[in-house]
C-alpha cells in the first residue's frame, strides 16, 4: 500500500492528531527496559516508510535478547537516506512488509519501559502504524535519552546520540542503523544511570516548565538596579535557539528580574522562542502571545519582544 493510500484511508488526522493511550515520557532510572530505534525514509508516516526495526532488551546492564529486521518499502529508498543509512533498495529488495514485521516487534517489547533517544519520533512513528493497521496502540511509558541528557548535562554543544557516546566514551557502533543505535542508546543510558548515582541526583526533582519558576533561585545578592531586566517579570513562549529556558529565566533572577510561568498582569515581558514544532499553536501564536497581546491592548505594561531583544537585555 503506497504512502498515499495510507493519507487517505487514515484521513489528515493521521499525523498530529492526540494519541489516545500513548505512553507518558518517564525521567526515570531503571534495570529492565528495551532500547528501540527504527529507520524510516522522513518524518511524516503520511508520506514516509518505515525501513528497519531496532531493539535490545536490556537486564541489570546486560543485552539478554534482540531484535532486527529490514523492511520492504513501497517505494524506492532516496539516495540520500541510503547515504546516511547505508540501507539501499537492493538489501531490502526481499524484506518483509511493515505489515508483516510490526506485529512482530510489538510482540517482542511487550508492554516493557522503552528507552530511546529522541525516542517521542520512534514511539509517534509505530504509534500511527499500529492506528493504521488495526493494531492495538503503542502504549509503552518511555524514556528519552535526549531529554535526560539536556536535563543532566547543560553545557554541551548538542545532544545528538554521537556527542552523548562520545562523552562516555563508547566504543564505535555503526551509526543510522536500527539496532547498532539501540545499542548504542542503551550504553548511554546506562552510563547515564551511573552519572545520576555518584552524583546522588534524584530524578523526581526535576520539574515541567510548567512549574519551573517555582525552582529558580538567585545566584547571587549583588544586583544592578540600573539593568533593564531588574524588578521586572518575565515569561517565555517556545523553544529559545540559544539556550535552554533553565538556563535563561535563570539569568533572568540573577539580574535581578522574576519569572513567572504564566502570562499574568503582572508580566513585564514574553521572550518569543520558537514554536515551529508545537502541536498546540494555533493561527502561529501560542497561547501565552495571545494572552500577553490582550493585555496590552488593555493597557497593562507588557512588551512581547524577541530572543535576541533578551539578550541585548541581559548585556
Amino acid at each position: 500500500m503506497s504512502s498515499t493510500e495510507v493519507l487517505i484511508s487514515l484521513g489528515p488526522d493521521f499525523s498530529g492528531a492526540p494519541r489516545p493511550d500513548k505512553g507518558k515520557s518517564k525521567l526515570i532510572a531503571t534495570e529492565s527496559y528495551i532500547s528501540i530505534d527504527i529507520e524510516t525514509t522522513g518524518f511524516d508516516p503520511r508520506f514516509d516508510s518505515l525501513i528497519e526495526f531496532g531493539a535490545v532488551k536490556m537486564k541489570d546492564g546486560l543485552v539478554i535478547d534482540q531484535f532486527q529486521s529490514l523492511v520492504k518499502p513501497e517505494s524506492d529508498i532516496p539516495s540520500y537516506i541510503t547515504e546516511l543509512t547505508g540501507i539501499s533498495n537492493d538489501m531490502v529488495a526481499n524484506a518483509p512488509f511493515v505489515e508483516d514485521v510490526l506485529p512482530q516487534f510489538l510482540a517482542f517489547i511487550g508492554d516493557n519501559l522503552l528507552v530511546g533517544h529522541n525516542v517521542n519520533f520512534d514511539i509517534n512513528f509505530i504509534y500511527d502504524l499500529t492506528r493504521f493497521y488495526t493494531l492495538p496502540p503503542l502504549s509503552n511509558d518511555f524514556v528519552d535519552t535526549l531529554r535526560l541528557s539536556r536535563r543532566l548535562f547543560s553545557d554541551w554543544t548538542n545532544y545528538k546520540l554521537e556527542t552523548m557516546a562520545n562523552y562516555f566514551q563508547i566504543g564505535e557502533v555503526t551509526a543510522h542503523r536500527a539496532l547498532s543505535d539501540s545499542l548504542k542508546t542503551a550504553q548511554c543510558y546506562e552510563q547515564i544511570k551511573k552519572y545520576i548515582r555518584e552524583n546522588d541526583i534524584q530524578l523526581k526533582s526535576f520539574t515541567s516548565w510548567n512549574s519551573l519558576s517555582k525552582h529558580i533561585t538567585s545566584q547571587t545578592d549583588t544586583f544592578d538596579p540600573d539593568s533593564p531586566i531588574f524588578g521586572k517579570s518575565f515569561a517565555f513562549t517556545g523553544a529559545l535557539e540559544k539556550m535552554h529556558r533553565r538556563d535563561a529565566m535563570q539569568l533572568v533572577v540573577n539580574a535581578g528580574g522574576v519569572c513567572c510561568d504564566g502570562v499574568t498582569r503582572d508580566t513585564n515581558y514574553l521572550v518569543l522562542g520558537s514554536t515551529d514544532y508545537c502541536k498546540s499553536i494555533k493561527d502561529g501564536k501560542s497561547s501565552k502571545q495571545k494572552r500577553a497581546e490582550a493585555l496590552r491592548l488593555a493597557g497593562y505594561d507588557i512588551s512581547i519582544i524577541s530572543e535576541n531583544v533578551f539578550y541585548d537585555m541581559l548585556e
